[in-house]
């Protein structure tokens, strides 16, 4: 009997600013939250079920909200898309945030949010894939150490709730002048 596994593997990668590559670090993440089950089952079943925000209140996800969901943040927007932070706790299931978000903008310790793009599913043996990707740009004068990655997708036209999360060990130092760009990358793998 065959099984599918689902996975939410993620790559980074750094290039200095003059797009040279400095870094590039990839991986399986164990990183789907409670949240993330909250809304699939939202998907394909009744719905109903509560999920916790960004910001700590408790909402309930329901079906009509499924119509409604957005990962594809414009330039500036740090409350939802890929957002990246300097955070190193563990991953727990109930996670809502990130643990210290990193926010939008061009000075020291801040990083300049781009848009988040999306390819469209593809099929190479047994795994369909698509990938999630922003950039980030460190436009201040000293250097940004990233230890964790987020997911957040909008729902409605207010609401923020975090579905994944990737803790990175080591942390991904982004340099003055230099550009991250962070992938997620949702996998099923039918073995």
């Amino acid at each position: 009997m065959k099984k599918i596994v689902e996975t939410l593997e993620w790559e980074a990668t750094v290039k200095d600013k003059n797009g040279r590559i400095i870094k590039k670090v990839s991986g399986k993440g164990d990183s789907y939250l409670k949240n993330y089950m909250v809304l699939h089952f939202a998907l394909i079943g009744t719905g109903g079920e509560n999920a916790v925000d960004t910001g700590g209140n408790t909402v309930a996800i329901n079906k009509a909200d499924c119509d409604d969901v957005y990962v594809d943040a414009g330039e500036g927007v740090d409350e939802y898309g890929i957002v990246v932070g300097t955070g190193t706790d563990d991953n727990l299931p109930g996670m809502y945030n990130l643990q210290s978000p990193i926010e939008h903008g061009d000075g020291d310790n801040l990083l300049h949010y781009y848009g988040v793009s999306l390819t469209a599913p593809t099929v190479s043996d047994s795994n369909v894939l698509y990938e999630i990707s922003r950039d980030f740009k460190n436009n201040g004068s000293v250097d940004i150490t990233v230890y964790e990655a987020g997911l957040i997708v909008k729902i409605g036209t207010a609401t923020y709730v975090l579905i994944g999360r990737q803790v990175i060990s080591g942390g991904i130092s982004v340099p003055a002048g230099a550009t991250l760009t962070f992938k997620f990358k949702p996998k099923i793998t039918v073995t």
